[in-house]
């Protein structure tokens, strides 16, 4: 009975979060809304700097980023679609140890399909050069335990990746 109602609520909150990612994110969310799964973040910087800057953060981090994860997502559309979506790559990146040290545990190995850590560049209607990522603060509050603790250690790394002084 109790597995029954953790895992209630927890397909409650996952509702929620997937009602929240829907609604528009132009506008700022309203004071006292539930946090956003997916963050974004407008870049001062072109597409192309924007992907060089991030990358180059995340491996001054000791984040690992094979040159096999980097997706051209704006060529991958368009071969499959015949349609363009604009500027639109995706980094996929990696704290090994940080990985591991979930992946281990069984309970933690269903989190392997949200790894490796992914921020998106893209560039909108408006010409300005975006970067969205997961929040990581979110999945640690929603997972709590070692997640939780993996979570509030990665989080202000990845906001450093977003550093574009």
């Amino acid at each position: 009975m109790k597995k029954s109602v953790k895992s209630l609520v927890i397909g409650l909150l996952a509702a929620m979060v997937i009602m929240q990612v829907t609604v528009a994110s132009d506008a700022a969310p309203p004071q006292g809304a539930m946090p956003q799964m997916l963050l974004e973040r407008e870049s001062p910087l072109s597409f192309d700097d924007t992907l060089a800057r991030v990358e180059e953060n995340a491996k001054a981090l000791g984040w690992k980023v094979p040159k096999k994860w980097k997706v051209n997502f704006r060529g991958n559309m368009k071969r499959a679609t015949g349609k363009d979506i604009g500027p639109n790559s995706v980094l996929k990146m990696c704290e090994p140890n940080a990985a591991v040290e979930l992946l281990i545990q069984d309970r933690y190995k269903m989190l392997t399909a949200m790894m490796p850590c992914t921020i998106a560049v893209y560039e909108k209607s408006d010409g300005k050069t975006y970067v969205s990522m997961m929040n990581l603060d979110l999945m640690g509050m929603m997972y709590g335990g070692d997640v939780a603790q993996i979570a509030m250690k990665l989080a202000p790394q990845m906001e450093q990746m977003l550093n574009f002084d």
